[in-house]
């Protein structure tokens, strides 16, 4: 069993080119599992969460060896650590759920023109819902997607995202009016 380092004979080890390996290997054991449980709670698994983590830990090295990282002293390495692994995590989120695929339209038969013409409309409303969806947070986005489309329970949802279940329930009806501000035709009264 390895003894415990601390942050600074860490970020020494990391420098150091001798001994960033041994750095490296306890991140690895020390703090993987908090991001391997982050990221599977975003809808993550093991291979996002191993190269995500790989990520945040190349990220580490780089801005400690460029000075853009210091040691704080109310900041442990590891909570900046699962920070950056979890930005990533989120922008990764972010980014997939503004990608659509489009496919080549098809001329409709004879006698379907209206069913057409309601499919195509209905597509081209969920496109744009996709890209104001997008526009939220990433755990706006989380939040929303797991009540409505997972029909997961607030009480799910506050205990995936570390929340008492009023907080969850708060979270989720600020989601929802940054939403509802996205779509100003819908706020519009006749």
């Amino acid at each position: 069993m390895q003894k415990a380092l601390s942050d600074q004979e860490i970020m020494d080890r990391l420098l150091d080119p001798k001994g960033n390996r041994q750095a490296f290997e306890y991140l690895y054991r020390q703090v993987y599992p908090a991001v391997r449980k982050q990221v599977k709670s975003f809808r993550g698994n093991e291979d996002d969460a191993r190269d995500v983590f790989q990520e945040g830990v190349l990220a580490l090295w780089k801005n400690a060896r460029e000075g853009r990282y210091t040691l704080h002293q109310h900041t442990k390495l590891s909570t900046y650590l699962i920070e950056i692994c979890k930005r990533r995590w989120m922008d990764q989120q972010k980014k997939a759920s503004t990608r659509y695929e489009y496919f080549p339209e098809t001329l409709p038969e004879t006698g379907q023109g209206d069913d057409v013409l309601s499919h195509w409309i209905e597509r081209e409303e969920q496109a744009a819902f996709q890209a104001r969806f997008g526009q939220l947070g990433a755990r706006c986005q989380e939040i929303l997607r797991r009540f409505y489309y997972e029909k997961q329970s607030m009480k799910e949802i506050a205990e995936a995202f570390q929340l008492g279940e009023a907080s969850a329930k708060n979270e989720k009806y600020r989601c929802m009016q940054r939403l509802k501000k996205l779509f100003p035709e819908a706020n519009t009264q006749p």
